[in-house]
């Protein structure tokens, strides 16, 4: 009940707006923009929604009606699959001409706009593009999404493959590298002579080294 009595309020203040600003009618006076904008946030006709377009989760859409957070993290509004996305990596902002504004929080790889990197608040209206990561997304007007319900982008034939196992590589070759290599002839020899107590004196050895270096060195200062 209250959020409709509200709902109510912005209307009735919206159409107050219309009428003072003289925009009756078919009315196209420039005066008459801003009030116009908040007549069609008022009464949902302004609703904007942001899409994945390219990249991880394409398709995905998210109704902006009030400010969210992108990023890669799991506490996010619109959380993306993208490893170049940081975990809080942008903030949108829906306007009430139906725009909105987006800033960079302090992303490890950056916000574009339009290709454009962000370096404070940037304005966002619908069809401009939003580049976070690798991820492509489109702010899209009702109208727009109306008209077509979905802006994904069309991976071009030519980069288009279904997945397939090389068979470019001898699978003899493949078998062969992956498994361990057998011992030569020579190596063979000698593990033979490699018992037990040859490997540990083989390992004392260095030990043995350095006592006869720590011996040498006490007999010289003792003697000088």
């Amino acid at each position: 009940m209250l959020l409709q009595s509200r709902r109510v309020e912005s209307i009735e203040t919206a159409v107050t707006l219309l009428v003072r600003a003289g925009c009756g009618g078919v009315a196209l006076h420039a005066r008459c923009g801003y009030a116009r904008a908040v007549a069609e946030g008022a009464n949902g006709a302004g609703a904007i929604t942001l899409e994945i377009v390219e990249g991880p989760g394409a398709g995905r859409q998210l109704s902006l009606e009030r400010p969210v957070v992108i990023g890669r993290g799991d506490d996010v509004d619109l959380t993306l699959e993208d490893g170049q996305v940081s975990r809080h990596h942008a903030k949108v902002t829906p306007a009430a001409d139906g725009s909105a504004t987006v800033e960079d929080l302090g992303s490890a790889n950056g916000t574009f706009v339009n290709h454009n990197e962000l370096h404070g608040v940037a304005r966002l209206d619908p069809g401009d593009e939003l580049l976070v990561g690798v991820t492509v997304l489109e702010l899209r007007s009702r109208a727009q999404v109306a008209a077509q319900p979905s802006a994904i982008r069309p991976v071009p034939a030519g980069l288009a493959a279904a997945p397939r196992k090389p068979d470019y590589v001898n699978p003899d070759v493949i078998k062969a590298e992956s498994g361990p290599a057998p011992p030569s002839a020579e190596a063979a020899d000698l593990l033979r002579y490699l018992d037990v107590s040859t490997r540990r004196r083989a390992q004392l050895a260095p030990v043995a080294l350095f006592v006869l270096v720590a011996l040498a060195l006490i007999i010289y200062f003792a003697a000088r």
